[in-house]
């Protein structure tokens, strides 16, 4: 049975499929976590619709790249990974925020070298360190 979910919960599991691996057949699984921890800190209410906390923090809309706010601020409100990084190692590109490779260097190398991740993760992020490193040709 496929269960529909908020538009809110449905942005923010395609965030998460995009910073990370989700086992087939648990997407339903991760979405309705999504769903119960969006109630449980007051972004939706039981009947899924968004909060006035929701309007307030500008998600009420979705979390897609038309209704993302503007401001690098809300950017790394929106993503803490980005937030001990300098403005400066970011810039906005078609619309959407965009680090340099210092930071996804950096990312990569927290990941790598975080006992907790799982292999497929630290895998992407060796991956991803060598296409920058190919990419200098």
């Amino acid at each position: 049975m496929k269960i529909k979910y908020p538009k809110l919960v449905e942005d923010a599991f395609t965030v998460a499929k995009q910073h990370g691996k989700i086992a087939p057949g648990k997407e339903n699984d991760v979405k309705a976590r999504i769903y119960q921890v969006m109630v449980d800190r007051g972004m939706l209410n039981e009947l899924g619709e968004p909060t006035q906390l929701a309007v307030d923090k500008g998600i009420a809309d979705g979390l897609g790249p038309n209704t993302q706010s503007d401001s690098l601020v809300e950017f790394k409100r929106q993503f803490p990974i980005y937030r001990e990084f300098d403005d400066s190692h970011f810039k906005r590109l078609n619309g959407e925020w965009m680090a340099d490779t210092y930071v996804i260097k950096a990312i990569c190398q927290a990941t790598i070298a975080d006992p907790t991740s799982e292999p497929e993760q630290r895998l992407q992020a060796e991956e991803m360190l060598q296409q920058i490193e190919d990419s200098k040709g």
